[in-house]
């Protein structure tokens, strides 16, 4: 198998990078809805897993947008009409921003807390901001609360400012699960409607692998 794409069939790389990314937001997903995930417990094995498979899918989808420059993605079917081809695009680009949005939340939800997002071990993520910061921008803004009672109020507005967080994770979390039926439905349809070979060109090659349909001239974001 080819690494990079060709007009008709994407490569081994994008193979690997879309199904492993698949497979990772999978994960994070049943974590999320099985699991409570709380920022302020950075010790807890699930906040490290959770964690660090975030930053994970974060790399990949940069290593994805970096690949794409590299190596051109396969064209839609000439027979896709014009409507299917915008909301595949405009599919696509949503798809990628969640998939750098959640990550940021989630890091966004930890640091509220003055957690740092580890990665494997390998590297952390630190906090921002951070709690001492909170802390004094609480004082500046009632110079009438003690030095004690501001740290319990910064700790107060932290907890606010993470559930605001939290929630946001959520709902991209729901937008992303959304888009990515909708676009396993349309990969469904290319493959049992159309009839052609937009689904099986993102599988690994099979020996009977029908006739691809000539590329158009518009490409697709992978």
């Amino acid at each position: 198998m080819r690494f990079t794409n060709d007009s008709s069939r994407y490569g081994s790389v994008s193979q690997w990078l879309h199904w492993t990314t698949v497979a990772l937001v999978i994960v994070l997903l049943v974590m999320g809805n099985a699991f409570e995930i709380e920022t302020d417990e950075p010790g807890s094995a699930i906040f490290y897993w959770h964690s660090s498979l975030g930053v994970l899918v974060f790399v990949l989808a940069a290593a994805r947008i970096g690949w794409l420059f590299f190596s051109r993605p396969p064209s839609l079917p000439r027979t896709t009409s014009r409507l299917f081809r915008v909301l595949a695009r405009s599919t696509h680009v949503a798809l990628y921003a969640l998939l750098f949005a959640l990550p940021i939340s989630g890091w966004l939800a930890a640091s509220s807390e003055g957690a740092a997002v580890p990665f494997f071990g390998i590297a952390t993520v630190p906090a921002w901001p951070e709690p001492a910061r909170m802390a004094v921008a609480a004082r500046e803004a009632n110079p009438s609360i003690p030095a004690g009672a501001s740290a319990q109020q910064a700790r107060g507005n932290g907890e606010e400012e993470e559930g605001g967080f939290k929630e946001l994770h959520e709902v991209l979390a729901n937008a992303l699960l959304i888009l990515a039926s909708l676009h396993m439905l349309a990969a469904l349809k290319h493959h049992f409607v159309d009839h052609d070979d937009v689904l099986r060109r993102m599988l690994p090659r099979s020996r009977r692998m029908g006739r691809t349909p000539a590329p158009a001239r518009e490409h697709e974001l992978t």
